[in-house]
């Protein structure tokens, strides 16, 4: 029997594996998968409140160019 949540992991498989130059496919150790993404949010979280996480500045569009 397949969870609803399963399949909400294996999306964010999907998509954590797109983010990162991988192919998108489904994995099959969604066990694996829970584990890895509880990571990878921990460590994005620590990184926030030491203050380490931080994003570029915007891309200026083609709009706002003037030539």
């Amino acid at each position: 029997m397949q969870l609803p949540i399963d399949n909400s992991v294996a999306a964010a498989g999907i998509w954590r594996n797109v983010l990162m130059g991988s192919r998108a496919e489904r994995s099959l150790d969604l066990e694996r998968l829970r584990d890895l993404i509880n990571t990878e949010v921990k460590n994005l979280k620590q990184r926030k409140q030491l203050g380490k996480l931080s994003i570029g500045a915007p891309r200026q569009t083609w709009q706002g160019v003037e030539s």
